[in-house]
């Protein structure tokens, strides 16, 4: 990750240059990175320089629409992916504070073509906003039940976000849209890839692709933003993604069919990783989770 430079950056590699958004690429390439994502404080011409030494050598570019620029700025500049729906829906909306998404209004028809000409990729991150804007008197467990097993040092972290009660029915609201923006960025043919930023680690995955189908994907459709999909944006669809001969058996075993009843994509009882069949429970344990 780079960002810009002062008190707000996140992160420790910064970049207020070309030349150093330049280096930082090279960098990370050189430690096996494959992609660079972008943080709010990049400056649009460090922007320019990090995409285009990224693309030089075989890298993608994702992350944040910088602070005073739009979707349209940063994927002209060169950003391949945008994180989190909110940066990619904006563009989406009417022009005014209490604008709601409409996906045949002008704004919303105009951002689709674009994502679809520049091939953006939108990782949305839903599950992130809805533990984000629960109400906090709302268990945490009521939508994700992984929270359960969390250690304390998680749990505890965790724990802690959430709005005030009062602004709960806003958040839910919110959520409501930004499935509505993720259907029809999906229905338009815009690659949707399942992100979880800092959610509940192992759980948030399922929580994401969860909330896919509640906004209308069928559960194949949830289950291949997070096989091939995913392998298919960064370039490794030849060798996973779909269950095939030749290609690698990295698999989980679930207890009953998520076709039919998604929840038992939760349910999983055996990894296959490297030619190695693992139970879960040992797993969870060496983690510190409750299996």
């Amino acid at each position: 990750m780079i960002d810009g430079a002062g008190p707000d950056s996140f992160g420790v590699n910064s970049a207020t240059a070309p030349e150093e958004g330049r280096a930082l690429v090279n960098r990370y390439k050189n430690a096996g990175f494959s992609q660079i994502k972008i943080y709010n404080l990049i400056q649009p011409d460090v922007l320019r320089a990090i995409t285009a030494e990224a693309h030089r050598l075989g890298m993608t570019v994702t992350g944040h629409i910088p602070n005073g620029m739009t979707a349209y700025d940063g994927v002209n500049d060169g950003m391949d992916q945008i994180n989190h729906i909110g940066y990619a829906a904006a563009v989406m909306r009417a022009p005014a504070p209490d604008a709601r998404f409409d996906p045949a209004s002008p704004e919303a028809q105009k951002a689709i073509e674009f994502y679809k000409e520049h091939h953006t990729v939108i990782d949305p991150t839903v599950s992130w906003g809805e533990l984000l804007g629960h109400p906090t008197d709302q268990p945490i467990t009521s939508f994700e039940p992984g929270f359960a097993r969390l250690p304390y040092q998680l749990s505890s972290l965790i724990g802690q976000s959430g709005l005030a009660p009062a602004e709960g029915a806003r958040s839910r609201e919110r959520l409501d849209e930004s499935l509505h923006e993720v259907k029809a960025l999906y229905d338009a043919g815009i690659p949707i890839v399942p992100g979880t930023d800092k959610g509940v680690p192992g759980f948030s995955l399922h929580r994401e692709l969860e909330l896919y189908v509640q906004a209308g994907l069928t559960p194949m459709e949830a289950i291949q933003t997070a096989t091939i999909v995913s392998a298919r944006v960064i370039g490794l669809d030849k060798e996973s993604g779909t269950v095939e001969a030749g290609k690698r058996a990295d698999l989980i075993l679930v207890e009953g069919n998520p076709l039919a009843d998604f929840s038992a994509l939760r349910k999983v009882t055996r990894v296959v990783t490297d030619g190695r069949v693992y139970d879960t429970a040992p797993l969870w344990k060496v983690a510190g989770f409750k299996p």
